[in-house]
């Protein structure tokens, strides 16, 4: 099995509303915009509210993935994304004590208000990034094992508001729009520890599909202004760095249990072996998949039909020792090398644009191959 771009949740945060409008930082160095929630969180939530998080207000032991992509890119990170956001609060209201949680939706008009004249440098060079949705599914659970929530319905008001908001970034002109779908999430310790995976997986699958058809439509309306808005697959990536010969060269030898556990009353118990274990806590990866996340980010950020499989999964593994890797040995710590920067594609290849293999999925696998082609993002300034 193996996959191609087309495609984990989070579940806590706020964010601080800026007052002052302001236009976006010209720069010769593209921005990676990212927006979405404690997947993709660097720290956001807890600078508005307090604490600490995990690591440095991140929701995992380690960097997180954009953060690695960015880093490969040579792009200069602006992250938006803030833990337990939403897709809307509309449809799936979100607070955190008594604050409202800014959902993807407030995230991208927020963006748009403080940066109300991007230059066309940007509009042309930056890579936007979306990382949604879990929470959605988190919030109305109960009412989708109910039946109290009709779940095709649920997942079209979800892609829906999801595909409006990229509308709107499209409108604002920025040409390189990418959405990754809902990872594997009944594969998490919390569901899996609930024996709820059977449940959570078709929720799942009628999410995401709805959401690469939806979005499918916006990038066929604006395929004549931008280079690409596309879906890329990372429950299918999930799925494939899950097995068996895939965690061994990740170096991961817990891929059921979590590190980080709270139970009932309050006490933590944490592992003494975190980059190990494929999971954090109940519903985040720990540092080694968010370092393969990001690399496979940078991947198909600069070549959308690259193709993973397990096999491509060992080699960029081996590219960048993630299996003897953690928050002091990594890309961000140490630098990029040669051997590093060279499995990642340098320049954009012509791609198919056969609009019937776009968004496919293979239903009768348990990996879905998920595929996007078309038109590509940039990979040099111009």
């Amino acid at each position: 099995m193996q996959l191609k771009c087309g495609a984990l949740v989070s579940w806590a945060g706020v964010l601080f509303f800026a007052s002052t409008v302001q236009a976006a930082p010209v720069s010769v160095t593209p921005n990676l915009i990212v927006f979405g929630n404690s997947l993709s969180d660097t720290g956001n939530l807890v600078d508005a509210v307090g604490g600490s998080g995990f690591f440095g207000g991140r929701a995992t032991n380690s960097y997180v993935w954009n953060e690695y992509t960015a880093k490969i890119l040579g792009m200069q990170l602006v992250n938006r994304a803030y833990s337990g956001a939403t897709s809307n609060n509309d449809l799936s209201p979100a607070t955190s004590g008594n604050f409202s949680i800014p959902s993807f939706h407030d995230q991208v008009a927020m963006w748009l208000k403080e940066t109300p004249n991007p230059s066309q440098f940007n509009l042309d060079n930056d890579v936007i990034e979306i990382e949604i949705g879990g929470n959605d599914i988190l919030h109305n659970v109960v009412g989708l094992a109910t039946g109290s929530i009709e779940l095709t319905e649920f997942a079209t008001k979800i892609a829906t508001t999801i595909a409006t908001d990229m509308q709107l970034l499209a409108t604002a002109g920025y040409k390189n729009i990418i959405l990754w779908n809902l990872p594997a999430v009944d594969k998490t310790p919390i569901v899996s520890g609930l024996n709820a995976g059977a449940l959570i997986k078709p929720v799942v699958e009628t999410i995401n599909a709805a959401t690469s058809a939806y979005v499918k439509t916006i990038a066929d309306n604006n395929a004549a202004k931008t280079n690409g808005i596309r879906v890329f697959d990372l429950n299918t990536l999930m799925n494939l760095a899950l097995q068996p010969e895939a965690l061994k060269h990740l170096g991961i030898t817990n891929s059921a249990d979590a590190c980080y556990v709270q139970d009932a009353d309050g006490k933590v118990d944490v592992c003494t072996d975190p980059d190990t274990h494929f999971f954090y806590d109940g519903v985040h990866p720990a540092g080694r998949m968010h370092y393969l996340w990001g690399i496979v980010a940078a991947v198909w950020t600069r070549d959308p039909n690259s193709t993973i499989d397990v096999n491509e999964i060992i080699r960029l593994a081996g590219a960048y020792d993630i299996d003897d890797s953690n928050r002091e040995n990594n890309i961000i710590v140490n630098g990029i090398t040669p051997s590093e920067s060279g499995v990642i594609p340098s320049t954009t290849s012509d791609y198919a644009t056969d609009s019937s293999s776009d968004y496919a999925t293979d239903s009768s696998s348990d990996y879905a191959t998920a595929s996007i082609s078309n038109t590509p993002i940039p990979t040099k300034c111009h």
